[in-house]
């Protein structure tokens, strides 16, 4: 059961998500205790929202590989996991050939382990948070409000774990999408969705939902025009080079400028996705059949037409492409990544005069916010809004980065007397031993080639 407001904390967590059951089980780890620490959120469940943008893309597998879990220490990795799970050494050899990819199912149900071993939903106040004060005396903290301005705690240290901002739709579709005619046959991918045999569909993108989505359509019958701004689309592994999840890519990263940063995550972060997975052979034999084609190009407009939509197309020197008669679009573009989508952030931003610069706040390199941030009262962000000083920072593996850097920095500030190195490890142990007892019962999923 959650908590009830107010709620003096020694951590706090702003968001319901995987930010904040990582930064939970690493305060836990450490040695913080759970009425120390209050999330704010009105779910009960840090896994819904991505299981739920999970089912709706079709997705299976996770793109990380076993690094990406939420035990509190790495080992074991989610390969020596499954391994140990199932008895069978095959997830350690394609772990060992970095083509090993752990599946959403086992992922959620380790998730779900950890959070209720470990308390999260009793350390959880039932509320969105709508503001947060800075206040001196009698010792730096923060003072949070509700979106009706009602006092529902204080604390020490505060993660704003927020999650991502809106979806994101090109100009053209977000306009079309005001059409109440138009608006049910144009969907995100993270949107729920359902693809008619032998309809003709539009996947706008070329990263990892639009493959997805190439896939959903063919294997339920129908046709893809697969639309893309780039068209020789990437190809990686990862959402951001492989180097950038290991200490030093991060750290060199970290060492250049702002700008440099920006500029650079400009050229990395764009769609990508992996090869190898089993999808080529799918999109080869469907363009064979015609049922396959490639444009490359944008939408201008969109109006009704005989298959439900007429969309008109251009090239980049807005040069006239034609029209196609489609039976939907889907939009693989993401997430609107500005700061000010979120409501807590735009607040903080006009009244503390947070830096934004090229649309992304401007964050120190501990991913502390400017001005707000202190050694002895920590003020961090974790997500999509830390991808600045961490390009992979809405991963997995990146939000535990954040998180544990800012446990640490807390339990420093706190001069916490933590868990023993081996009450860590018999914690550890555990919830690896419950973790593994819970991925026996999950049919196991499949792991591309």
């Amino acid at each position: 059961m959650p908590t009830a407001a107010p709620r003096d904390s020694v951590i706090a967590v702003i968001g319901d998500g995987f930010g904040s059951l990582l930064v939970y089980a690493t305060a836990i780890y450490l040695g913080f205790t759970s009425d120390q620490i209050a999330i704010y959120g009105t779910s009960d469940d840090p896994v819904s929202t991505y299981a739920s943008f999970a089912h709706n893309l079709g997705q299976t597998v996770l793109r990380s590989e076993s690094e990406s879990h939420f035990l509190p220490a790495d080992w074991p990795t989610f390969a020596q996991l499954d391994a140990w799970s199932r008895h069978s050494f095959a997830p350690l050899f394609r772990s060992i050939k970095r083509r090993y990819n752990p599946g959403v199912a086992e992922i959620l149900a380790e998730a779900t382990t950890v959070q209720r071993r470990l308390g999260w939903n009793g350390s959880r106040v039932n509320t969105r948070i709508g503001w947060m004060q800075r206040e001196m005396s009698p010792q730096p903290h923060l003072v949070l409000y509700d979106e009706d301005a009602n006092l529902v705690g204080r604390a020490r240290h505060v993660m704003l774990a927020l999650g991502h901002g809106p979806l994101n739709f090109p100009p053209a579709l977000a306009r079309a999408r005001e059409d109440a005619a138009l608006a049910p046959r144009i969907v995100q991918a993270y949107e729920p969705k359902a693809y008619a045999p032998g309809g003709r569909y539009i996947v706008v993108g070329a990263g990892i939902a639009s493959v997805n989505e190439w896939a959903n359509a063919l294997d339920a019958g129908g046709q893809v025009i697969s639309l893309l701004r780039n068209p020789v689309p990437d190809e990686q592994d990862l959402n951001t080079p492989r180097c950038l999840f290991e200490a030093l890519g991060i750290d060199i990263f970290q060492g250049m400028s702002f700008d440099a940063r920006i500029a650079f995550l400009g050229k990395i972060l764009k769609g990508t996705a992996p090869r190898r997975r089993g999808w080529v052979d799918r999109i080869q034999a469907a363009r064979a059949d015609g049922r396959f084609e490639e444009y490359t190009g944008e939408i201008d407009s969109v109006t009704e037409g005989p298959l439900g939509l007429r969309v008109h197309l251009t090239n980049a020197k807005k040069e006239d492409l034609g029209a196609v008669d489609v039976t939907g679009i889907v939009c693989g573009t993401g997430f609107n990544k500005s700061p000010l989508t979120l409501p807590l952030i735009r607040r903080l931003v006009e009244h503390y005069q947070l830096p934004v610069d090229g649309g992304r706040l401007k964050l120190r390199i501990n991913c502390g916010l400017p001005g707000l941030d202190m050694d002895e009262s920590r003020v961090c962000a974790m997500g999509l809004l830390a991808n600045n000083v961490i390009p992979h920072g809405d991963t997995i593996a990146g939000l535990k980065y954040v998180g544990r850097r800012f446990v640490s920095d807390c339990a420093r500030a706190e001069d916490l007397d933590g868990r023993s190195f081996f009450d860590r490890v018999r914690l550890q142990l555990s919830l690896a031993s419950d973790t593994a007892r819970v991925i026996r019962t999950v049919r196991r999923t499949e792991q591309f080639s």
